[in-house]
């Protein structure tokens, strides 16, 4: 009799291992919010389906907001404005080899730096506001974020995942889960 309750150690600490490794796949791939007497469970829908529709979200909002300042040159505060305003500052802090020109007057000196600064900046400038949108349009990334959201659905990435993680990662918690068992059961021989 005592043989046969050590016998329940090793199913038991089997079924919680494989009870543990498919809850952990449907917190992953739950496609639906869960509702428990009206109380939403905060883990649904899974992790995954919810990070990937945040992450193409967020990628399509970069892109558009992206090239709306690309567009707005008047506005100061957007990112494209500040990176042109460093990179005029870092120009005209590196262009101090003008100062040793000593045979130019201070005030021509400061011109052909900021003339400098300014032309490097209006290259910059040309380069994000005109030559990268123009390029995003030829490429069409728009297309292929779309295309890419398409093929990275929720149900193919939970083929891959049931094809070369669950197998194996269930495999190795029903061995560990196991080793456990008779380690228990070895341990309530010794007490009992």
């Amino acid at each position: 009799m005592i043989f046969l309750k050590s016998l329940l150690f090793i199913v038991w600490n089997v079924l919680v291992g494989t009870s543990l490794i498919f809850l952990l796949r449907w917190l992953l791939f739950n496609q639906k919010s869960r509702f428990i007497f009206g109380t939403h469970i905060p883990l649904t829908p899974g992790f995954i389906v919810s990070k990937r529709d945040w992450v193409f979200n967020k990628i399509r909002a970069i892109l558009h907001d992206y090239l709306d300042q690309a567009d707005r040159i008047v506005n100061g505060n957007s990112y494209l404005s500040k990176w042109e305003k460093l990179v005029y500052d870092t120009v005209v802090e590196k262009a101090d080899f003008v100062d040793e020109w000593k045979f130019l007057p201070h005030a021509w000196r400061m011109k052909i730096r900021e003339a400098l600064a300014k032309a490097v900046r209006d290259i910059v400038s040309r380069i994000l506001r005109k030559f990268i949108p123009k390029l995003i349009e030829q490429l069409q990334i728009e297309n292929k974020i779309d295309d890419f959201d398409e093929q990275f659905n929720s149900k193919v990435l939970r083929q891959y995942y049931n094809l070369y993680v669950h197998k194996y990662l269930l495999y190795f918690f029903i061995a560990v889960n196991i080793l456990i068992g008779i380690t228990n059961m070895i341990l309530f021989w010794i007490i009992a």
